[in-house]
């Protein structure tokens, strides 16, 4: 059975990566590697909607000011990458 609530790093997820301009199947596979770290069963697994991820994109993106494709999408952009694909603090 699918769960029916997202995780709090889903929602950040869902919420970064909307911020950031990521396609929904880019969002879906950031989550579902976290996932198969975890060893979540395939079963329990669940995926954001596109009609969710327009929400975000639509509601989240106006009310937190963020412009869709201004100097906020590059930053996004960044945080988006530090928790996909975390660096060192050495790196940063």
């Amino acid at each position: 059975m699918p769960r029916k609530n997202y995780t709090p790093a889903e929602r950040a997820l869902h919420l970064i990566g909307a911020l950031a301009g990521k396609s929904l199947e880019a969002i879906n596979d950031a989550v579902a590697y976290s996932d198969a770290v975890k060893m979540v069963p395939v079963q329990r697994m669940k995926e954001l909607p596109q009609s969710s991820l327009d929400m975000l994109k639509r509601q989240y993106r106006a009310a937190l000011k963020v412009s869709p494709d201004g100097p906020d999408l590059a930053f996004w952009g960044e945080v988006w990458d530090h928790c996909v694909f975390p660096k060192k603090v050495g790196d940063l």
